[in-house]
């Protein structure tokens, strides 16, 4: 007859053979739980007032968070923060991830919000590293409706058919993310100071004065809308489209469009007008526009893109540029930005690239990586900013977290519509 063992024995003889009726058994001790990375999202601190509203300051509850691994060699994993925010990660194998994580704000959460409020979510898109064990945490910014957003941006260059390059088939898409009509009239849009490249003469040191100035966004060329308060109104939910040259650019190039029902076009010396379509106003601080004299366009590499407020020109702080002849090149204020869009090259150069291109006040990532170098792979696609999923709001609503790299996807060129 085999004799009982106590609990308390048991743990003293887990290793230790129990001879019962001949035979032998092992009591092993349970196994220790396996190693969990911890995640923690919080809420970014230029977002305390809103995340203190919904009581979330110490973490952000019911973030839907994917993991996946950079290089794309397994399927992402998929996890829900807890009420404070956490995700524990359990035999996931260490190496480089990219986690986004999002949660769009119900009607409930929205209506404990100060009527200023305008935020709609919290999301992020981010690279990470996890390890077997340790720990992280990654802050969130809200995604806020606010007002005018650059949701297009296409200016991929290419080339003519006897092999020529051209850069004025391109458009710059605006849309109306507010719940009220905009006018457009007065408002300025432009191309910021950018600079990719760490090489000599003309290094990232050179440069970092103007592309990580909290102050403002230092611009290059600027054009302003046509009018005089009330002619242009944007409805919410519509798009506003400025082309560099507003004509069929299909007989010029295999991948033009036909750019006719353009909004608005951007203007300059050799310019291709069509009288149809009004014309932006050169209001006079386009440091490089001579160098082609079509206007406002985007050439290859990175580029910031900007939309703001009317401008008091005569009170500009200007400056030369590097690589420029005279003081061109205004600073837009900071107060005066109503977005900005920076859009990062997958050019490689040989050389370090620089860091920034506009402070973090304006986009909290590097950027968005989704420019090819110029030519036929990349001229039918865009730059576009993702749309917020349906049924949240009545209308279309669009991502906007002040990061390029969250809110920018790569898609195909949609002049005045809008994709999922």
């Amino acid at each position: 007859m085999c004799r009982s063992v106590s609990w308390l024995a048991i743990g003293f003889l887990a290793s230790t053979a129990v001879a019962c009726g001949g035979g032998t058994e092992v009591i092993a001790p349970p196994p220790p739980p396996p190693a969990a990375f911890l995640l923690t999202f919080t809420p970014d601190a230029d977002d305390a007032a809103t995340a203190a509203a919904l009581g979330w300051q110490a973490g952000l509850p019911g973030l839907a968070v994917s993991l996946a691994p950079t290089d794309s060699s397994r399927p992402a994993q998929l996890f829900t923060t807890s009420a404070a925010g956490t995700v524990a990660i359990a035999g996931l194998p260490a190496g480089d991830y990219i986690v986004e994580a999002s949660r769009w704000l119900t009607g409930g959460d929205r209506a404990k919000l100060a009527g200023t409020d305008d935020a709609i979510g919290f999301i992020t898109r981010t690279p990470v590293r996890i390890g077997t064990s340790g720990s992280l945490i990654l802050s969130v910014p809200a995604s806020r409706r606010r007002s005018l957003v650059i949701s297009e941006w296409a200016f991929n260059g290419t080339s003519t058919t006897d092999g020529s390059a051209y850069f004025f088939g391109g458009y710059l898409e605006l849309f109306n993310n507010s719940d009220s009509t905009i006018y457009l009239d007065g408002l300025v849009v432009g191309r910021g100071v950018s600079w990719d490249y760490d090489h000599s003469p003309l290094s990232c040191s050179l440069f970092r004065p103007f592309s990580e100035d909290p102050a403002g966004v230092w611009s290059l060329e600027m054009q302003a809308f046509p009018g005089t308060g009330r002619d242009h109104p944007l409805a919410p939910g519509h798009t506003a489209v400025v082309a560099t040259d507003a004509i069929d650019h299909r007989p010029l190039i295999p991948s033009g469009l036909d750019l006719r029902a353009a909004d608005f076009e951007f203007v300059g010396p050799a310019d291709a007008d069509n009288p149809a379509v009004p014309n932006m106003v050169d209001v006079g601080f386009d440091a490089l526009a001579a160098l082609q004299g079509h206007g406002l366009y985007f050439p290859p590499l990175g580029q910031v893109a900007y939309v703001a407020r009317a401008l008091d020109y005569p009170s500009l702080t200007l400056a030369r540029m590097p690589g420029t002849s005279d003081e061109r090149s205004p600073r837009v204020p900071r107060e005066r930005i109503l977005d900005v869009a920076v859009i990062r090259t997958n050019y490689d150069a040989g050389v370090p690239e620089c860091p920034r291109t506009v402070d973090a006040v304006f986009d909290h990532g590097a950027g968005f990586r989704g420019r090819g170098p110029a030519g036929r792979s990349e001229e039918t696609w865009a730059v576009a900013r993702r749309r917020i999923p349906d049924g949240i709001f009545s209308q279309p609503v669009l991502q906007d977290s002040r990061s390029s790299s969250t809110d920018l996807i790569r898609q195909p060129r949609s002049p005045g519509t809008q994709q999922d």
